[in-house]
Parts: structure tokens; sequence; C-alpha cells
């Protein structure tokens, strides 16, 4: 076959320690037509130091972008993306790492596939900071499957994301379709996966292709209140769009409703206007009950009390 050329995106903040394993994964994958583009976001330890000494080390065609100021991971990727010449474009964060082959598995399945698929991906191992091999593998985590899905996969990614972004080859078509990822979301993933598979299908590879760090200071580790007010304005975003239809319609509901919730047990931010915009979306006595206690300034816990005593009394 011909080598289409492949766009191969690292974004790095922070990641000096990490970034040079994960470099040295891109150029093994030996993918004989790549380029690699790397944005280093203004990081504050020593990355683009150790970024600029690698490059000048290996011979690969590169560009390196470095941020003067931090931009974040939505418009540091889209600036990258801009740049990204490649069929198909594939990224990964600093601190994690491709398996040998991942770029030549995955490009010679979607070569063999119709256009229609936009997005291969694959399940993913989980590693610690110090590199070890966690016992349980990135999809399980987040779904549990049977079968991993493939085609249309619009509604199941309205359940819960759980896609590795890291182990994904993307054709180009998609993010010309669809645009880049909306810098206004403090998550990208999900939002940029929902969009492309209304227009694209998916296809899983059963090759694993990459290794993800689990990092203590990672975003959903330490952020997690304002993970769900994002999740929350996914799904506000979508159902204000007025594209979403039955099925798929349900399901962004439910998950605002879920995460609303989810964030009125931890007090996020923006868990009060969370709540009553589920509630305009779709009419619960629970939803209800959780706004009122919420704007009331009561806490999770007095919440589930009074719905205990409730329940007790239904029943009797």
């Amino acid at each position: 076959m011909q080598y289409p050329l492949v766009s191969a995106i690292v974004l790095c903040y922070n990641h000096a320690r990490f970034v040079i394993e994960c470099l040295e994964s891109v150029k093994a994958q030996n993918y004989p037509n790549l380029e690699l583009i790397v944005n280093d976001d203004a990081s504050r330890d020593d990355s683009a130091v150790v970024i600029q000494a690698w490059l000048s080390k290996n011979n690969i065609p590169h560009r390196f972008v470095r941020q003067e100021t931090n931009q974040g991971i939505c418009r540091s990727a889209n600036q990258t993306m801009s740049l990204a010449r490649g069929k198909y474009i594939s990224g990964i964060a600093a601190d994690d790492v491709w398996l040998p082959g991942k770029l030549l598995t995955q490009v010679e399945l979607m070569e063999r596939l119709p256009e229609k698929y936009g997005v291969v991906y694959s399940d993913a191992l989980q590693m610690d900071e110090e590199g070890k091999i966690l016992e349980r593998k990135f999809i399980e985590v987040h779904r549990h499957f049977e079968v991993k899905p493939e085609g249309n996969i619009h509604t199941i990614l309205w359940e819960g994301n759980f896609i590795p972004a890291m182990t994904t080859l993307v054709r180009k078509a998609c993010t010309d379709k669809v645009g880049g990822y909306d810098e206004s979301l403090y998550v990208e993933d999900w939002d940029m996966w929902l969009r492309i598979s209304r227009f694209f299908e998916f296809a899983y590879s059963d090759k694993i292709s990459a290794k993800y760090r689990l990092v203590s200071t990672s975003m959903v580790r330490s952020n997690l209140g304002t993970v769900l007010d994002a999740m929350c304005q996914v799904c506000l975003k979508h159902l204000k769009g007025g594209s979403l239809e039955g099925e798929a319609r349900r399901a962004a509901v439910s998950q605002l409703q879920s995460k609303a919730m989810l964030g009125f047990q931890c007090r996020s931010p923006g868990h009060k206007r969370n709540l009553l915009q589920a509630l305009r979306y779709r009419a619960s006595v629970g939803t209800a009950a959780g706004c009122i206690f919420a704007w009331c300034g009561f806490r999770y816990g007095r919440y589930e009390r009074a719905r205990a005593i409730f329940r007790g009394r239904r029943s009797t």
C-alpha cells in the first residue's frame, strides 16, 4: 500500500519527566510517512528545553510550537492541528505513550474502510506515574461492553465517554467538517467525539495501542466538580443546538440530570444552575427536590435523608 501522511501531534504542559518517553514512542512507530508536531504550552518546568534537545538529536520531520503564554488544552490543540498536513491526525499528551505498530495498524485498517469511517480507536493500558502497568484497562474503567462499539456510536457516546483519545487515528476530513475543539469547554474530547459521530462512523481495533498515565495532578482528579460542570455544559450546548432527536436527545437529558446531581453531591461551582437547567429539560420529582434543596443552601446529605424518609413512607 501507499502510506498516506500522518500528522502526529504531541501536546505538552509541565511534562518534562515524561516527554522523552512519549517522543521515543512516536519515533519507534517507524511509520514511513510521518510528520511530528509538538506543542509546549508555556510549561513552567524545563519541558521546552528537553523537547528541543530531543528534536535536535533525532532526524524526524517536525515542527515545534513553543507557546510564550499558557493557552490551555483546546486552544493549543487547535493551533497545532491547523499546522497538520496529513490525511490522518493522531494526538497524544506528552505523559502518555504509544505502543509499537500503533500508526501502521490503524492506517491499514482505515485505508480498507469506506470514507464514512472517520475515527479508529482501541483500548489502552493504564499506568501509574512511575510507569507501572495497572490491572484495569482504560475502557473498562469508564464503561462495560461485551463487544466494543463500532459504526454509528453517537447515542452510545451520550451515555458517557469511553474513547481513549491517545489511541485514536482521526481522518482529517472529520475536523474539516465539524471544526476544532470548542475552546469554551473545560473538557474537550467528549464534545469532539459527539460532533464527529453525528457525521462519521467509528471503527474499533482490538490491538491495544497506547499506555495512559494516571497522574495525581490530572484535571479529573484535582477538579472533579469543575469537570462535572463542564460535562453539563457539553450537554446543554448540544441540547440548545437543536440537533438532537429521539434516543440521543433522551440520553443527553439523562446525562445532564445525572451530572448535575453528582455536582450537587460534591458541591461543584455550578451545581445550582445545572440542576435548574436539568429540571427545565425534564421535570422529575428527584431533580425538582434536588434543585430546591440546593438553592436553599442544603447539602446533598440532607437531600438524601429526606428522600429516604419519603421512600419509607411511600412503601408503607
